[in-house]
């Protein structure tokens, strides 16, 4: 998928998943360890920018919260530490 297929399915399938999970005396939904490592080869940093925000708003809307991978990884990009560090995430 290339960059904006890779957004469109977070906001289209994830939010139909916490939809339908998500109703008004249901259960306490938490959406744990997502990163924003993908396969799309040659992303620029805005493009990156776009897809961890895109999750972070998604995920937002789960009643319990969320979790992102690690705090500190090797992997840059499923590090929330060097993600916010670097700037590809705002919280």
């Amino acid at each position: 998928m290339n960059v904006q297929q890779n957004i469109n399915f977070i906001k289209k399938k994830r939010v139909s998943d916490l939809s339908s999970l998500t109703t008004s005396n249901g259960p306490l939904i938490f959406v744990g360890e997502w990163s924003s490592d993908w396969k799309v080869h040659n992303a620029s940093k805005k493009d990156q920018q776009k897809f961890t925000q895109v999750q972070v708003d998604v995920y937002s809307r789960a009643k319990f919260g969320w979790a992102y991978w690690a705090y500190k990884c090797d992997s840059n990009f499923w590090s929330i530490k060097w993600m916010i560090e670097k700037n590809y995430i705002k919280l």
